[in-house]
This record gives structure tokens, sequence and C-alpha cells, in this order.
């Protein structure tokens, strides 16, 4: 099992299309339940992948069942940890705010080796407006409304019991274990965008500032909490949360500093400068005031230990190793650079 309990790309190294498995497992939903495929193209844009689309994780698509009652089926082609049926079923009761709920199971199985699969039919939330309205937010409402969503959720939500026993690992040994991990996946892939050499000189500096660091304690926390993963049912005041097979053991603030990497990974401009990604980031530096915590996060060091964690990791893998498609490659090219830039002034100017 992996250090932190819960990773979901141990499986990177030996994925491939899945396209049997995907068959095997439509075959079966169609004959053994009560849901069968309406729509196989709703939701291609949400398909699982390990930084390369021959690479898959998961596959998602329409379902209804004889009442025409819809629902997602997700079809989990690779071995987990915790099935996210049972993680939903976990975290659900636990939840002491009416304003925040997960997805409804209606059926699920866990991954098993002899059929090669898992799946979960889950509720569809995807008629619910998303808590960012573009890709990436620009909108003062779109913060201004994740903002109130974190706030319910760092005050009236957490904490919750955890499925997984704390990392018995300090963080700097975590962060070792964890850069291992991902370096091994971008040495595979076969979408370079860097040389060994440059790694190695940021993997120097990256050990050598966390060596000097103090670490705030891990939390048991959702780690996907951009506006991608949170849904509003204004009709109920109530914010729906996705991608529940994230939940782990988290450095502090790392409620607030996802969506800031999430956000920066969307931007797409062909005339991307570092003060404008750094005005992004100062946005969610600002987002987060005394309203989500009893102190400024931007003042202790953990808050840019976890940027400078994605910095590192954003290098040499999420960009520097991930396939670019051909009409983003300027795009790419010029935030590589940036989160390059970002690394550089964070060692500098943040983790003295």
């Amino acid at each position: 099992m992996a250090k932190y309990g819960n990773r979901t790309t141990d499986n990177a190294l030996t994925a491939d299309e899945g396209k049997d498995s995907i068959s095997k497992a439509f075959e079966y939903i169609e004959k053994e339940t009560d849901w069968h495929i309406t729509d196989r193209e709703k939701f291609k844009n949400a398909t699982g992948v390990y930084y390369d689309s021959k690479k898959v994780g998961s596959v998602f698509v329409e379902v209804a069942n004889k009442k025409e009652e819809k629902g997602v089926l997700k079809i989990q082609l690779r071995p987990l940890s915790f099935d996210e049926g049972s993680i939903i079923r976990h975290i659900q009761p636990q939840i002491r705010t009416k304003r925040i709920r997960l997805p409804k199971l209606f059926l699920d199985s866990p991954w098993n080796e002899a059929a090669g699969y898992g799946f979960l039919i889950f509720e569809d939330l995807s008629p619910l407006p998303k808590i960012w309205s573009s890709l990436p937010p620009t909108q003062e409402k779109d913060f201004k409304q994740h903002k109130d969503f974190l706030k319910e959720f760092v005050h009236n939500l957490l904490p919750v019991q955890p499925f997984v026993d704390k990392p018995k690992e300090n963080q700097l040994e975590l962060a070792q274990e964890s850069f291992d991990h991902y370096w091994g996946i971008a040495q595979q892939s076969s979408h370079k965008h860097f040389e060994p050499v440059e790694i190695e000189n940021f993997k120097k500096r990256y050990f050598e500032a966390l060596s000097r660091m103090s670490f705030e304690d891990l939390h048991f926390t959702h780690g996907h909490l951009s506006g991608l993963d949170i849904v509003y049912d204004s009709a109920n005041d109530q914010y729906g949360v996705m991608g529940n097979l994230y939940w782990k053991w988290r450095p502090k603030y790392w409620e607030l500093t996802f969506p800031t990497w999430n956000n920066l990974m969307h931007i797409r401009d062909k005339n991307l400068t570092f003060d404008k990604f750094l005005d992004v980031v100062n946005r969610w530096v600002n987002l987060g005031s005394t309203e989500l915590y009893d102190h400024d996060p931007s003042t202790k060091p953990q808050y840019w230990i976890n940027l400078f964690s994605f910095a590192m990791n954003t290098i040499m893998l999420d960009l520097g190793a991930s396939e670019w498609k051909e009409n983003e490659i300027q795009e790419r090219e010029l935030l590589l650079d940036c989160w390059k830039k970002f690394f550089d002034y964070i060692a500098k100017e943040k983790l003295k």
C-alpha cells in the first residue's frame, strides 16, 4: 500500500487503454443489472487517464434504470487501495452540515481481478452548475462561491474519521517517497518535455529547501476540491462534492492550495507572463483570509511548501512528462516556464 494510504496513481506504470475490460463491463451492466447505457459520449471528457490518453484508469457513461431514472456509470479499470463506493459510505454519515453532501450511490462493485474491473453507479449531478463557471475561473462570483464552500467545508465538515491510518513517516520522508514515485512515472512517459539533468537540478534544490523546513501536522481531508469537483444546488443551498476517491492524509492548507494549482494548470494563454501567473496565485492568497483560518495562511511556511511541491511535480510530470495536444504546445511551454519561475520564486522569497 502507498505510504499516503490511498494513492490513485499507483497503477500509472502498468495501465493501458483497457478496451477489453471496458467492453466486458458494459456487457455485464446491460445483462446483469437493472441499468442500461443511454449515452456513451456525454461524460467522455471525464475519462480518467494517467498523464497519457492511452493509459486509462476509468471511464464514465450515462445510464438509466427501468424507470428511466438517470445515473452515471463509472468503470474502474485498475485496482485501488479503497473503492469509491466504500469511501462514500464511510464519509457521508459523518457530514455534520446539510450544506454539503456526496452523490447518492445506486449500485457498486469493487474492482476484482477475475473481472478485471469494478464499477459504480451514482447520482448524476452534472445538471447542476460547477462552482467555477469557466476554466480557468475568472469571474469574481466563482471565487466568492469557492470561498463560501471552503468555509463550510473547513469549519462545518472537517474533521472526519479517516478510513486509513495516519502515515508514520514525517513529511520529508513522504516527500522523498512521493518524488520517487512520480519521477518513475515521468521517466517511463513517452511525452517528455525536459532533460533529466534539469530535473536533477530541481530535485537538489527542492530537497535542500525542504530539509530546512518545519512542517504542520497532516490531517484527513478531500484532496481534490477544485471548482471542477464541486457543484451547487441553489434550490437547496447545497454543495455536492465529487471525486471522492481522493480522501486521504494531506498537509495543512491543502483545501486552499490544491484549487490554486488546478486554476493555474487550466491557464491557456499564448501571451502568458510570470506576472500574470503570479496574479492568479495572489488571488488565491487573498481568498485564504482569516474567514477560513484564524490567521493568514500565506504567512506560514506550510502554505508555500504545498505550492513548492506542486511546482516540483508539475515541472517533472504534470506538464514535464504529460501528453500535449498539438494546438496547445505554445501555451503549455509558456505555462511550464512559469512553473519553473514559480519554483524559483518560492525557494528564494518564501522558504528562506
